[in-house]
């Protein structure tokens, strides 16, 4: 059976193409910035869009098609509490505590997996305590998990974009995400040249289609063994 999808803290829907590429189907997107809005909008008219994180119901995410048994929840929480370049409130900020909101949807829906998106400044965050809070939150709810620092450039963008990665899936000891993480190394390509800017920012929306890919595709092994 298809997966299915909601974006939380959607941006301009680089985790939902991913997604959709990988044969995902995107039920919903939650972004609150209206100029991000519009972008998804445009290039996913037919995916139910809501504004505020802090407003949506878990309800409303099964109204819109969201089957949770068979769904990834998408979280690229805000960084600036987190990065180094700011002030390093962490999780107690007001932008990077929305974390508790991803916590909150999780609760009441027990998406199968999760993916969550971040800075690297995580890892380091109130001396490396707030990545123990957000790996702690996904184990008392049942989610094994693995993490890593993935860069853009690795992965055919001529950019250098690290960014922390965290994979969980529900009730398993962390394994499958290892895996999907390990799949993801497998998959990196060369650096292209000559890239026009159009054709550049294309690239960085495809470097996480690995991620969705490789998620679609552990979920379809495992259906396979359970037949």
């Amino acid at each position: 059976m298809t997966m299915t999808a909601v974006s939380l803290f959607a941006g301009v829907g680089g985790f939902d193409l991913a997604l959709q590429r990988a044969g995902v189907d995107v039920r919903a997107m939650v972004e609150w910035d209206k100029n991000a809005q519009g972008v998804l909008r445009h290039r996913f008219p037919d995916v139910a869009l809501f504004g505020d994180v802090q407003e949506v119901s878990g309800d409303e995410l099964r109204a819109v098609g969201f089957v949770p048994e068979r769904g990834i929840i998408t979280g690229g929480f805000p960084c600036q509490d987190l990065s180094v370049a700011g002030k390093r409130a962490g999780l107690a900020g007001a932008r990077s505590g929305l974390f508790w909101e991803i916590m909150r949807l999780v609760d009441e829906l027990g998406p199968k997996w999760l993916i969550l998106e971040n800075v690297p400044g995580l890892l380091s965050s109130n001396g490396g305590r707030d990545l123990g809070v957000v790996l702690g939150a996904l184990a008392e709810r049942g989610y094994g998990f693995a993490y890593r620092i993935l860069d853009a450039q690795h992965f055919g963008v001529p950019q250098r974009r690290r960014r922390v990665f965290i994979v969980g899936c529900a009730g398993d000891n962390g394994r499958a995400p290892a895996e999907v993480l390990a799949l993801i190394e497998s998959l990196r390509g060369d650096s292209p040249t000559g890239d026009t800017p159009r054709e550049a920012a294309s690239r960085e929306v495809e470097a996480g289609a690995s991620l969705g890919s490789a998620v679609a595709e552990r979920e379809r092994e495992r259906e396979r063994s359970s037949e």
